[in-house]
């Protein structure tokens, strides 16, 4: 029986004990276990953003800020990191509760994946000069627009606001300027949309966003067409900047591209992120107008050199006077500025998502002036299956902007220096006051206009890209893209009526221009890539074609009884007066292809063609054709460079090549064309241009030459370019004599006609350094130094001279720039002055030597009234020595274009405390001070000055700074070198100091982040010049006028407080 028991046991144990065992490691395998740790590259530097996951399970997690990271698994499990341009690990958990990963980086993505245009290329096989940005590089940049937060951030990009207003234009120059009068903005390429950055809209309606195609003599009136676009939704920025890699691009490539890449999900849990700043704007400084003791005292002398009988009584003792009012303090205002963006983002196997909200309200730092954003985004990706991939980008956003007129004599700027400081804003009743009546003052109350008037601009914008991707063969896929924008804009400008002292506008207008317009593209695209041992290869060819419609009108609203109603309605329709109805359609027909070849990632090659066929041109030139070829070697991956890697590695040649093209000119230029005329009797058509059906392509061809290599175990990066861009045949239209043409068609005449015609070289050199170190566990310091330095000749002219004109504060109107063979484009022209005419001496010093070598004083020969100088008068040097100071000695007195330009940036981590300091400035360029002309003028008695303006010549101030007080057309105010000034600065763009809360915190709040920041926006600059500001930009983006301050609105400095959050 015993025996029966044990036996019987015995047998019992050997059948359940496999069971026994299996259960038992099948619950030791089931254990779970919390394991945390921190990521880092290998110089120690934490690496937020890495995804983390549990092999074989959808489980995972990412990296906060510092690194660090917190996953619940098994714990037999393994581990997977990865992270892109660093290699994937393994780790194995084993029952650890604590494991720290140092991931390497990856030899085939070293650097990072930058895109290229109809696709990406890892930054190690790169042939061209390409710059990127990270969102990380300009989150704490508080604008707007996210081109004015590249400034500073890339070599080879010279980005300049050309207003402070917020919303308006920028100026991004990519190498320089490659058109005369076309537009010199990149093309932006936003999640495979393109979108011109042209303010100006030069190809298609010839009219900035309001509807205004007046761009020479309006005011600096030219919006951003990139203001709609939210900041915090961008990824990251690549920047194509020589012609191989811009030449994919063909026709729309020769300013550069710009591609810009959205945000997407990343694998792992959901994330929802919060982000918040509020914003304080100032007028960094003020320019120094006379108080009204002190334009008192100089009514009184004004008044003593023009007329006596002028001097005002209450004007007799200036000392006995106040301050009066200061129209600085009445305009400028503290701006505040908020925004706040909501999104949430994530993935898992197959799919990944990113949505966002976001809204933007800034108020300017002048009186009526702001603008308001309204943002949406949706970034949806997924894989139908192992085959298919299809995904869909789409945004929208509704833009309510608040415009100033700026840059021009009417404009609020200018009538805060030039109204007169005995004028108060509003009188003892309340209501807006006026000069007195009968009275010399006419500048009027800019207070008043600014809040009796208004000018609105209303823009929604939408956006999307849809995709699919099918994988046909093993490394073959095709590709088809839908993309495209719409755009509505409504501009209502109402221009009141008021009686304001001697002051008086008996009616009010109303600008009402709404406009619409569109673009589709449309993508077919084949990429094949194929690796056969040490060669790899990559080819495309890609079917494109783009339409792009628009249309609008201008209707002038009459007959207001006042102010109160400002809307159409409020006017008397009957009078409305209906033009500039307009509209039209471009297309674009592209077919292109590329080669990449890689050898033993040693020797790089890539070849394209495109061809592009546009409407904008007749048959038999509607289609160009764009080549292009680039080259590298890596020479530190070559055997005999193997003992050299400690000191220096990762050493590549470059050589790139292009050619790209332009045709950025209105519609049908070719052919005949009508425009409507409206007249009292009814509306007819009259031809509008001379035809020229030969017109044909600008043409540009860049070479360039890079050298990559890093130091120190590549803590120091460096990449170094020298290139030379040649532009030819530039879409001119050539002025005729009024008795040929009989002015513009808008004057009854005929527009003069379009010709191919003169070449500008563009050459330079452009550098980055990057620096990364720890000192320590908790503290590290990373820095990039970008330096740029470029040169731009005009080579051929065909003879001609492109002269550009302003009108100045004083109302008059001067010649600023003459493009001309020989010169930079855009430079300054005028007389040179030699000093003021004080004794009769001088006069003979700087007389001309006559036939007889006897010196004979010099005559003014532009003005038939004064022939001869008096003392007090400038003098000019006599450029051609025939003893006459007229429109021949007119020359060249400054170059706008700066000798080089730099941005340095500087990133402190000390534990979770972070700094980050960016300077940013610009060398050797000059700048034209019309604003200072105007301000010194002395030409009117009842207008105010600045204080220097009181340093006149008269016979008891014979030292005198300023020439004798005359006319406002007298030579004494003409445009010499005397309002030359040197435009070099460096600013403190950027200073941000910001704390994380550390992990063990967040944990306990459960929050994944919590970072806040305070930011300091143009903190100080540093330079000589005198105006407001040394950065003035390019008036409506027009290159041929850079660097004329004429009333422009400053530059803000903001002060900045925000936060980040994430769950």
């Amino acid at each position: 029986m015993r025996k029966t028991f044990f036996k019987n046991m015995h047998g019992g144990v050997n059948h359940y004990l496999p069971l026994l065992l299996f259960f038992l490691v099948s619950q030791i395998a089931l254990a779970q276990i919390q394991v945390k740790g921190i990521v880092n590259d290998s110089k120690g530097l934490a690496l937020p953003g890495v995804t983390i996951l549990e092999m074989g399970t959808s489980n995972g997690t990412t990296t906060d800020f510092d690194g660090n990271y917190t996953i619940t698994v098994k714990n037999n499990s393994t581990l997977v990191f990865s992270y892109l341009g660093f290699q994937t690990q393994q780790v194995l958990v084993n029952g650890k509760s604590k494991i720290d990963v140092t991931l390497i980086e990856s030899i085939e993505d070293l650097g990072e994946v930058v895109v290229i245009g109809y696709g990406t290329q890892r930054r190690s096989d790169v042939n061209s000069a390409i710059s990127s940005i990270k969102a990380k590089d300009i989150e704490d940049i508080k604008a707007p627009s996210f081109e004015q937060m590249m400034q500073g951030k890339a070599a080879g990009v010279v980005i300049s606001n050309n207003s402070g207003q917020p919303g308006s234009n920028v100026s991004v120059r990519i190498r320089g300027v490659s058109s005369l009068t076309g537009t010199n903005e990149p093309l932006y390429v936003i999640d495979g949309v393109p979108i011109s950055g042209d303010a100006r809209n030069s190809s298609t309606s010839g009219r900035n966003a309001e509807g205004n195609s007046n761009f020479s003599n309006a005011g600096n009136i030219t919006i951003s067409p990139l203001s709609s676009i939210n900041p915090n939704d961008i990824e990251s920025i690549d920047i194509l900047k020589d012609a191989s890699a811009t030449a994919i691009y063909g026709s729309r490539g020769s300013n550069g591209v710009i591609i810009v890449t959205t945000k997407s999900g990343k694998k792992g849990a959901g994330k929802f992120a919060f982000d918040h700043s509020t914003s304080f704007s100032s007028i960094p400084k003020q320019l120094n107008a006379m108080n009204l003791r002190e334009y008192a005292a100089h009514q009184n002398a004004l008044s003593n050199v023009y007329d006596p009988s002028t001097l005002r009584v209450e004007f007799a003792n200036p000392s006995a006077l106040g301050e009066g009012t200061n129209w600085q303090d009445e305009i400028y205002k503290t701006g505040i500025m908020t925004t706040t963006q909501l999104s949430f983002s994530g993935g898992k196997e197959g799919i990944n998502y990113y949505i966002s909200g976001g809204q933007l309200k800034q108020d300017g730092i002048v009186i009526e002036s702001g603008f308001k954003r309204y943002n949406i985004r949706a970034n949806v990706n997924a894989d139908i299956n192992k085959f298919i991939k299809v995904g869909l980008n789409v945004s929208g956003a509704l833009t309510d902007e608040k415009l100033t007129l700026n840059g021009q004599f009417n404009g609020v700027v200018a009538t805060s220096l030039l109204s007169t400081p005995d004028v108060p804003v509003r009188d003892l009743s309340g209501a807006f006051a006026g000069p007195p009546s009968g009275g010399n003052t006419s500048f009027v109350n800019p207070v008043a206009v600014s809040l009796l008037g208004s000018n609105n601009l209303v823009r929604k914008n939408y956006s999307g890209n849809f995709y699919t991707q099918i994988k046909l063969i093993e490394g073959l896929d095709y590709r088809f893209e839908l993309g495209g924008y719409l755009s509505n804009n409504l501009s209502k400008e109402f221009n009141p009526m008021y009686e304001l002292g001697n002051a008086v506008k008996s009616f009010a207008n109303l600008y009402y221009r709404p406009s619409d317009s569109n673009s589709w593209n449309l993508k077919n695209m084949l990429t094949y890539n194929k690796s056969i041992g040490k060669h790899r290869f990559t080819l495309l060819a890609v079917q494109e074609s783009n339409r792009s419609h628009w249309e609008g009108y201008s209707l002038t609203g009459h007959g207001y009884k006042d102010n109160s109603d400002q809307e159409l309605t409020g006017s008397d329709l009957s009078k409305a007066v209906l033009d500039g109805v307009y509209q039209g359609t471009q297309t674009l027909s592209s077919y292109l292809g590329r080669v990449v070849y890689d050898y033993d990632n040693k020797y790089g090659i890539s070849a394209a063609i495109r061809t592009d066929g546009s409407s904008k041109f007749f048959v038999g030139n509607k289609w160009g054709v764009f080549r292009s070829f680039g080259a590298s070697w890596k020479l530190s991956n070559e055997s005999f460079m193997s003992d050299t890697k400690k000191y220096i590695d990762n050493i590549k040649f470059r050589f790139g090549y292009g050619e790209t093209g332009n045709n950025q000119i209105g519609n049908n230029l070719y052919d005949s064309n009508l425009h409507l005329v409206n007249s009292p009797i009814g509306n007819s058509f009259l031809p509008s241009n001379t035809p020229n059906k030969d017109l044909k392509w600008e043409t540009q061809v860049q070479t360039n030459l890079g050298l990559d290599f890093t130091l120190f175990d590549s803590r120091l990066t460096a990449t170094v370019d020298w290139y030379r861009k040649v532009s030819e045949d530039f879409l001119y239209q050539v002025p005729l004599p009024l008795f040929l043409s009989g002015g513009g068609d808008y004057e009854g005449g005929i527009n003069p006609p379009y010709f191919n015609l003169g070449s500008m070289l563009n050459k330079g050199l452009e550098f980055t350094i990057g620096y990364n170190t720890k000192f320590s566990d908790n503290f590290s310091w990373n820095a990039n130094l970008n330096f740029s330095k470029y040169e731009n000749t005009v080579t051929n002219m065909a003879g001609l001279n492109i002269v550009k004109t302003q009108g100045t504060l004083a109302f008059n109107t001067v010649s600023v720039s003459r493009t001309q063979e020989g010169l930079p484009i855009g430079s300054y022209i005028g007389y040179e002055a030699l000093g003021i005419y004080r004794t009769d001496d001088d006069l003979l010093t700087y007389g001309f030597t006559d036939a007889n070598d006897q010196r004979v004083p010099l005559k003014d020969g532009t003005n038939s009234l004064t022939p001869n100088f008096a003392k007090g008068d400038m003098i000019y040097k006599d450029q051609n020595n025939d003893g006459i100071i007229d429109t021949k000695d007119l020359v060249n007195i400054g170059n706008p274009n700066p000798d080089f330009t730099y941005g340095f940036t500087n990133n402190f981590k000390y534990k979770n405390l972070e700094l980050s300091i960016f300077f940013q400035g610009s060398y050797g360029n000059k700048l034209m001070n019309l604003t200072r002309l105007s301000g010194t003028l002395n030409s009117f008695v009842g207008t105010n000055y600045l204080v220097e303006a009181a340093d006149f010549y008269s016979a008891t101030n014979t030292d005198a700074s300023l020439p004798r007080p005359s006319a406002y057309n007298h030579i004494n105010n003409a445009v010499s070198t005397r309002l030359i000034e040197d435009g070099s600065y460096l600013r403190l763009q950027n200073i941000t100091l910001g704390y994380t809360l550390p992990t063990d915190v967040l944990s306990q709040i459960k929050l994944s982040k919590l970072r806040i920041y305070a930011t300091a926006q143009n903190l100080f600059t540093i330079t000589n010049y005198s105006g407001y500001d040394p950065e003035i930009g390019s008036y409506n983006q027009d290159a041929l006028i850079t660097g004329v301050d004429n009333g422009r609105y400053p530059t803000p400095r903001l002060i900045s407080i925000g936060c980040n959050i994430e769950f």
